[in-house]
């Protein structure tokens, strides 16, 4: 990923989605380039901060300012309609019981995050753009593939072009996994080394792959949020999340 510091924002973006004429998206870093914080929860007195921080994230895009999930950690997904408003200020409750989210050109995507991935999905050719929060429920549940599906069934997606970027999250160096073998698939067990460490991100790509996107095509940020301090880590003990945020011009 490249390190971006624009417009009182600091984030970051992947090479391969830079690329792409239409395709707008940053990876938020917790913190903004004078080390003020960029946490995205609406808990509280946050909404006020996030709803500024999204509202700079839309200008310096291009973008309308993206409104959050209520996520869950679960499989389901939000296609928005053509031309629908997606406003931040409803905060999440419009919204609940989502973890993937589908949109149209014009329209401000966003997935929020303190260890778990946040996945970018393009395809160019019908300018279909979804974003999915997965953690290690979300893995179980292969919400890669459900989302994948969605986009091939409803607006005409060929995974093979599809453009997958994953975003931080916890590595195999610190995801400590206990009762693995009541909670997770069997498929999932063959991805446990030593000290019932789990790696996702090689998870992740087999189901990427197996959703039918092509290794070329995808790009995976490789970094652990409990290790690197630029993003929010609950494994950390840090209460706040960190965003993925994408749209395609209108």
């Amino acid at each position: 990923m490249l390190r971006h510091e624009k417009d009182g924002l600091a984030y970051y973006s992947f090479p391969i989605l830079d690329s792409q004429p239409r395709l707008r998206h940053m990876v938020l870093a917790g913190h903004g380039p004078g080390g003020g914080s960029q946490d995205l929860s609406f808990d509280g007195d946050g909404k006020d901060r996030a709803l500024g921080i999204l509202k700079a994230a839309g200008e310096a895009l291009g973008l309308p300012p993206p409104a959050p999930l209520g996520q869950i950690h679960g499989d389901r997904l939000l296609a928005l309609r053509k031309g629908e408003e997606n406003d931040p200020s409803e905060g999440e409750r419009p919204r609940q019981g989502y973890d993937a989210v589908m949109g149209w050109p014009g329209q401000g995507l966003m997935v929020r995050l303190a260890d778990c991935q946040g996945i970018i999905l393009y395809h160019p050719e019908s300018d279909t753009l979804a974003l999915a929060h997965s953690g290690w429920r979300g893995s179980a549940l292969d919400i890669i593939g459900k989302t994948v599906k969605a986009m091939e069934r409803e607006r005409g997606a060929d995974p093979k072009g599809i453009i997958a970027c994953v975003s931080p999250s916890i590595g195999p160096c610190c995801m400590e996994f206990r009762d693995w073998k009541s909670l997770l698939p069997e498929e999932a067990w063959a991805f446990l080394g030593e000290g019932d460490h789990m790696d996702f991100w090689a998870m992740t790509a087999m189901q990427l792959e197996r959703a039918g996107i092509r290794k070329e095509n995808t790009e995976m940020a490789r970094t652990c949020t409990r290790c690197d301090p630029n993003f929010f880590s609950h494994r950390r003990g840090d209460k706040g999340r960190f965003g993925v945020i994408a749209g395609v011009l209108p």
